[in-house]
């Protein structure tokens, strides 16, 4: 026998409610039973469930909308048999109608036990069938040791599945005292119970975490293998990529049991099996880690969680002390000769399903080499469609040769003869004419189709997988794929702008030659202005991007730069935004630009506020020299959110 114990949160926040109605409505109504129109609108007297001990007790009884319930038995105890519908249930409740509202008027009395319900199932193999009295004497034993022996219970027996089971559900707050039982360490308490009672009452023994030896006594089980660390789970259940660890188990541990259990699991044979894996052995903290050859700095695992033989303390006792790895390419090397990584641990990879993964890959890389065969063959077979114009004009041009003739043999009259071989010549210019607009339209035809020259490698694969060809069509969601990636790449490539100028639609500026940066176009239009091979200011066309400089001259460099670009649009629908600071700068770059610069571009902004202070600070310089100004101004002007100086008396235009 085993038992089951169905979890709960561990907020505090359990909801009995939820819990059993959810399995309550799973046991009523089976997968493979029909929805039938009188199930759905059923409106006859049926029972609604109180909440708490309510829903647990009707659930475990199989209480329907109209249960019909019959007293077995009573012992002297008072603890009662009772038979509801199919269902045999065992309380110690005044009844089974009434024991969820015991229940619950009981656990009221305790303020700080915030759930009382406690519900395991004890269940038995398949080929079981112990009776009800072993059944409901597994149950009172189970809850003797649990110590709720003298607590409010409800067990009912179910034989509606593969394997009898049964329900039992407890208060965990006395009757009396009102003291809410702790259930710490429940689980090995169950487990226990069950190799007692399968000892004492004859039941198969079952595997568990508790076993008992041939004198009764109970040892914990210890397993065979450790489990997967918690991390590596982990990363395997909600990233989908394989662990260190699920590599090193997948790929080493069948290998490394055949050594163990041919006695002959040496250091250096340790080494080769990992090494051949792409795997090493190191000494690490005090044990024994395995790590990832092709990433040695990276993550590794214990080598215990890889295998319990290769544990530091069962190869020192075994073999000695550590010995690093020997030479991978000396043919002496425990007679393995030139070792070779026959795999890599590749994290990219997806853990579920890896095999039929790596298959399907394969089989698609296989079907798009096929259609790009298929892609050069049709591309080394075409021909240009031939029109065959000066066929079909000679064709026309005989026609009238024969015409001629036959007006020649058979009209005798000469003006009349002149007259049929106008007629005639008249057909062919009439024919010639036609054919040349049908020519002009079967050429559109075919340059609208495409048929004019060869479909180039994206155009034939559109058409293919427009005819159903599933290779076309996973090459051109491998496309997508790359396009993505490569706009996230894209996106990524540019740091943090502090401070960014957006300008009107179709308001562009051309690329500046600046001597300080290196300017570089690229294919979608951006412009580039590099300092020191990183990005200092870009020009997107709607926008201008400056970022963060690593000194104060780059920085006054980088702002003046994108003043100048901005002084080359329009300003009517120029803003800026980002740090308070980092717009100053590049107000006051526009500001020194308008001084000194005597072209007709001028540095302006379309926010009313920051133009007023623009034409306030750039009047203040003129009125005075303007390098000393600038070598004042500037630390004051560069640093202070209120732009100084600024004179307050000018009017906004």
């Amino acid at each position: 026998m085993n038992v089951i114990i169905p979890p709960k949160r561990r907020d505090k926040k359990t909801s009995f409610k939820k819990l059993v109605n959810y399995v309550s409505t799973r046991e009523e109504k089976k997968p493979g039973e029909a929805v039938t129109h009188e199930a759905v609108h059923s409106t006859g007297n049926e029972y609604v469930a109180t909440p708490g001990f309510g829903q647990l007790v009707d659930y475990v009884g199989r209480k329907r909308a109209t249960p019909v319930t019959e007293i077995v038995s009573i012992s002297p105890e008072g603890i009662q048999r009772v038979l509801s519908g199919e269902v045999l249930c065992e309380t110690n409740c005044f009844s089974l109608d009434t024991a969820a509202s015991e229940m619950n008027l009981t656990a009221s009395q305790n303020r700080h036990c915030k759930d009382a319900v406690y519900h395991f199932i004890l269940s038995w193999q398949g080929d079981e069938d112990p009776s009800p009295d072993a059944v409901f004497r597994s149950v009172r034993y189970s809850l003797k040791q649990l110590g709720m022996d003298e607590h409010q219970y409800v067990a009912a027996i179910h034989r509606d599945t593969d394997n009898i089971h049964c329900h039992v559900s407890a208060n965990r707050v006395h009757p009396i005292t009102f003291r809410a039982q702790n259930m710490w360490n429940d689980a090995d308490e169950l487990q226990k119970c069950c190799r007692v009672l399968e000892r004492e009452l004859g039941f198969k023994v079952d595997n568990g975490s508790w076993h008992m030896d041939e004198y009764g006594d109970l040892h914990r089980t210890r397993r065979d293998m450790p489990s997967t660390p918690r991390g590596a789970a982990k990363r395997e259940i909600f990233s989908d990529k394989e662990s260190l660890h699920g590599y090193a188990v997948r790929e080493t541990r069948h290998m490394l049991n055949d050594f163990v259990e041919q006695d002959c699991l040496d250091w250096p044979l340790v080494h080769n099996v990992l090494y051949t894996r792409g795997l090493g052995l190191r000494e690490q903290q005090g044990g024994l880690a395995v790590y990832d050859l092709m990433n040695p700095d990276g993550a590794s695992v214990k080598a215990s969680d890889v295998h319990p033989a290769i544990s530091h303390t069962a190869m020192v006792k075994r073999w000695g002390d550590y010995q690093p790895a020997p030479p991978a390419s000396d043919p002496d090397n425990h007679e393995a000769g030139i070792l070779v990584v026959d795999k890599f641990y590749m994290p990219q990879l997806h853990v579920r399903d890896q095999e039929a993964r790596r298959e399907r890959r394969e089989a698609r890389a296989i079907a798009r080499d096929i259609l790009r065969a298929r892609y050069d063959a049709y591309r080394s077979g075409w021909e240009k469609p031939e029109l065959r114009a000066g066929e079909r004009f000679r064709q026309i041009a005989s026609h009238c040769v024969v015409a001629k003739a036959h007006v020649r043999d058979t009209v005798r009259d000469p003006l009349m003869r002149k007259l049929m071989y106008r007629v005639a010549e008249f057909e062919k210019m009439k024919a010639m004419a036609e054919l040349r607009l049908q020519l002009r339209e079967e050429r559109q035809t075919l340059k609208e189709t495409g048929d004019n020259r060869p479909l180039s490698w994206k155009s034939w694969v559109e058409r293919e997988a427009s005819r159903g060809d599933v290779a076309a069509l996973s090459q051109m969601r491998g496309w997508a794929y790359r396009d993505k990636r490569a706009a996230r790449q894209q996106k990524n490539a540019w740091p943090e702008p502090n401070a960014i100028v957006h300008y009107g639609a179709g308001d562009n500026a051309p690329a500046i030659k600046s001597s300080e940066h290196e300017t570089r176009l690229l294919r979608d239009g951006t412009v580039s202005y590099l300092r020191d091979d990183k990005p200092a200011v870009t020009d997107f066309g709607d926008r201008v991007e400056v970022y963060p400089a690593p000194d104060t001259i780059s920085d006054r460099f980088n702002n003046d730069l994108a003043a100048e670009l901005t002084a080359r649009r329009s300003g009517d629908n120029t803003v800026l935004s980002g740090e308070a600071k980092a717009v100053n700068r590049v107000l006051y770059s526009g500001v020194i630009r308008n001084v000194n610069n005597r072209d007709d571009r001028v540095f302006k902004v379309s926010d009313p506020e920051l133009m007023a202070r623009v034409l306030a600070t750039e009047e203040s310089i003129r009125n005075r020299s303007v390098q000393p100004e600038m070598k004042q101004a500037e630390p004051e002007f560069r640093d202070d959110e209120n732009m100084r100086p600024v004179i307050r008396d000018l009017p906004r235009p």
